[in-house]
């Protein structure tokens, strides 16, 4: 959304110079064209990235499970599958006990940090 939201402003500010005077209508133009001129520095800024989330009593009872979870997966594990933004940490569980992989169909293959109270 970033990128979108970045590019549309640049092209509403290249309307808006249409409107103004010839001599600032310029000078947007030429900051807008150096912009433009570099997409690599924009590219990592637009560029998204995993987040880590967390459930508790998963995937062991009594602990928490903390996970890498790339970020077009998100909302969807937010929504159906019970986990929640931040670490075990946030949640009061900080003492490490080790890595598990999921126990269900869908994430078996995801590998949890376990984390307990201590």
């Amino acid at each position: 959304l970033w990128c979108f939201s970045t590019y549309t402003h640049i092209c509403m500010s290249l309307s808006l110079a249409a409107t103004l005077s010839t001599t600032s209508a310029a000078l947007l133009l030429e900051s807008r064209r150096s912009l433009l001129a570099l997409p690599v520095l924009v590219t990592p800024l637009c560029a998204r990235s995993d987040e880590v989330l967390h459930i508790l009593d998963y995937p062991k009872q009594g602990s928490c499970g903390e996970a890498l979870i790339p970020d077009a997966g998100i909302p969807f594990v937010k929504a159906f599958g019970g986990l929640e933004s931040g670490s075990c940490a946030s949640a009061g569980y900080s003492v490490k006990e080790g890595e598990e992989n999921g126990t269900g169909e869908r994430d078996k293959d995801r590998t949890y940090t376990v984390y307990g109270k201590g």
